[in-house]
């Protein structure tokens, strides 16, 4: 499923906003350099954002990026949201897939952008350039993911605004555990805006302290197994940046693996009874319907830790980001020690 649009829906919506008074003079040269066949090979500046430009480079991707954009867009929801916001830029519209119905930033407590506007349309991951085009934004924020993938179609963005890819771990993502610290700081750096992020890290470790007595004293040596329901069984995270705070934590995750590039181990579902050591399992619900259909497999629950009522259900907010993500997973875990 592609996410390109066709030169012809293109133009449809170009001429729409143009008639309609919404694109910034940087945006209809953007839009009609497309159209043209001009895309660039690097980002370029519409004009609308102050300060100059900064040298970028991460993760395979350089280019040129405004140094205090004033209207940034970020296209996943989650990463990239996280990082933008730890930046202190003005986001006025944002993916959100993960989340339908909820306002951009509504995971990370206190720091709702009521008047940012979703950029795709419900349930879909695919960006809807009509409402991208007309936001005119000057920064385009997206995971460095979606960028090796070209998702999104990194050379039609690329025309509107700059591009800024940014990553929550720091290449090769193997061998050692997620380091969203390093990646954090050696991006924000570049950015000139570490003191936001900084201090986000520095909230993160003095929670991180606090709730670590706790956390050793309830889930010290007990199994812990972290992970996703899936469409026929349930997917192990062994590298993520949760296997991180819970190794900070101190505790014991008996499926860890920082040599893993997947970042994974798929059980299917007769090879859930491989969780039968758990003491706890934490469980992503990415679709309801996956979460179903593994609670009615007998061989999930005759798991001790299942049967024993020891299953916490999250959402797709914990899995990926930076320090506010680290720290509303600690909220998580200290949910967790209170089932014992």
């Amino acid at each position: 499923m592609s996410p390109r649009v066709h030169d012809a829906e293109w133009q449809r919506i170009v001429d729409d906003l143009t008639r309609r008074g919404l694109f910034g003079a940087g945006a209809v040269l953007a839009a009609s350099a497309v159209l043209a066949g001009c895309g660039s090979e690097e980002p370029r500046a519409q004009g609308t954002s102050g300060g100059g430009t900064l040298r970028y480079g991460w993760d395979g991707f350089t280019g040129q990026v405004p140094k205090d954009p004033r209207r940034v867009v970020v296209l996943d929801g989650r990463v990239d949201l996280e990082f933008a916001m730890l930046m202190g830029y003005p986001i006025v519209g944002a993916g959100n897939f993960w989340f339908p119905g909820e306002r951009i930033g509504f995971q990370f407590p206190g720091r709702t952008i009521e008047t940012a506007q979703p950029v795709n349309t419900a349930g879909d991951y695919r960006v809807n350039f009509e409402r991208l085009l007309g936001l005119d934004p000057d920064l385009i924020v997206m995971n460095a993911y979606g960028y090796r993938s070209d998702w999104y179609g990194n050379e039609r963005l690329a025309t509107i605004a700059p591009l800024l890819v940014v990553g929550d771990d720091v290449p090769p993502y193997r061998d050692a555990p997620v380091n969203w610290r390093a990646a954090l700081d050696r991006q924000s750096a570049q950015l000139g805006r570490t003191e936001q992020s900084r201090a986000a890290t520095r909230d993160y470790d003095a929670r991180l302290a606090a709730l670590r007595p706790l956390l050793r004293e309830r889930l010290g040596g007990r199994k812990i197994v972290l992970g996703v329901y899936a469409e026929s069984g349930f997917l192990v995270h062994r590298r993520t940046l949760t296997t991180t705070v819970c190794a900070e934590a101190g505790l014991d995750l008996p499926f860890r693996d920082d040599h893993d590039a997947e970042n994974g181990l798929s059980l299917s579902a007769e090879q859930l009874g491989r969780l039968d050591e758990a003491d706890l399992i934490i469980a992503q619900v990415s679709d309801p319907a996956w979460r179903k259909a593994t609670a009615a497999n007998p061989v999930w629950a005759r798991l001790p830790a299942v049967a024993a009522g020891k299953v916490i259900d999250t959402d797709a907010r914990y899995n990926q980001g930076f320090a506010l993500t680290a720290t509303i997973f600690l909220d998580v875990l200290e949910r967790a020690a209170t089932l014992f």
